[in-house]
């Protein structure tokens, strides 16, 4: 009996490794500035309605009433705080911060773009999640996702959300995409609010993620190179092909994660591991690529 169990066990962990999605891109926007309404990353934020926006009647933060397509949101950090209410918060998902589209006080519909950085896709499995809500339950928030292969025009991107637009509810909900008829493409992808005369719409916890990802990991690690190695102090992390690294974490070999550092979309990084005792690590490194791993000694 104990060998069937056993076995079973091994069937059933080799099942989940085999079929286990793995993480493409990811970004929960911790990283960026606070109230930052440009230079996020490698991303794109368009404002095709260019509206000045609404705030908050007693709460004042940086950009405040600026015409923006999204905003670094951070509740805490408005003066003074922004507490939640039974129908209103704007508290990020996870984290202090989220990206958030206020409504233009003009008049007009919302037009504005939240476009990812270009991304790898592989074979098979190929998914987009977000999570994303209205913050304030009195108003209705309306987006679109969409999909471009050419660019970040936003001619250039095909909608893949079902209807005329998606209605945000009044809570953190996350919305998954198949990006299969895109396999083995490099793609951008795009949260547009469409919202009409409302207040705000948040987005958290973007991430794009594949079941096969073997082919990418091998094209992605000859594009990244690691030294020194072995190495005393800080280890370098340089890229080819334009690649842009947005997480590094290093794990020991019992695959608890000791240090992970995130970075601003950079095409080269540097990691501090002089706290970490001698010994070998796994160099976990996210890009708008993928994910690959490196081995490293630290002496």
């Amino acid at each position: 009996m104990r060998k069937h169990l056993l076995l079973g066990a091994f069937l059933l962990g080799s099942f989940f490794t085999a079929n286990a999605q793995q993480t493409l891109f990811e970004d929960s926007f911790e990283t960026y500035t606070t109230f930052a309404i440009t230079g996020i990353g490698s991303w794109t934020l368009v404002d095709a309605d260019g509206q000045v926006t609404y705030g908050f009647n007693g709460a004042a933060f940086e950009n405040s009433g600026e015409p923006m397509a999204y905003i670094v949101f951070d509740s805490a950090a408005t003066d003074p705080a922004l507490e939640p209410t039974e129908t209103s918060n704007w508290s990020a998902r996870t984290g202090n911060k989220s990206m958030i589209s206020f409504a233009g006080a003009e008049g007009a519909a919302n037009n504005d773009w939240l476009i990812s950085p270009q991304v790898q896709l592989a074979a098979t499995g190929n998914t987009v999640k977000f999570w994303a809500k209205t913050c304030d339950g009195t108003y209705s928030e309306k987006f679109k996702v969409g999909v471009s292969t050419t660019g970040v025009d936003t001619a250039d991107f095909t909608v893949i959300s079902a209807g005329a637009s998606v209605t945000a509810p009044n809570a953190w909900t996350e919305f998954t995409y198949d990006l299969d008829a895109y396999a083995n493409q490099q793609v951008y992808i795009s949260i547009n609010c469409i919202s009409n005369d409302q207040f705000g719409f948040a987005v958290d916890d973007f991430s794009v993620t594949a079941d096969d990802v073997a082919g990418l990991n091998d094209n992605l690690a000859s594009n990244l190179s690691i030294y020194p190695n072995p190495v005393n102090n800080i280890i370098n992390i340089d890229s080819n092909d334009n690649i842009s690294i947005s997480k590094v974490s290093i794990a020991d070999l019992n695959g608890r994660t000791v240090k992970s550092v995130s970075f601003d979309g950079v095409s080269n990084a540097s990691v501090n591991i002089a706290d970490l005792a001698s010994g070998m690590y796994m160099m976990n490194i996210t890009s708008d690529k993928g994910m690959t791993t490196k081995k490293i000694m630290k002496n």
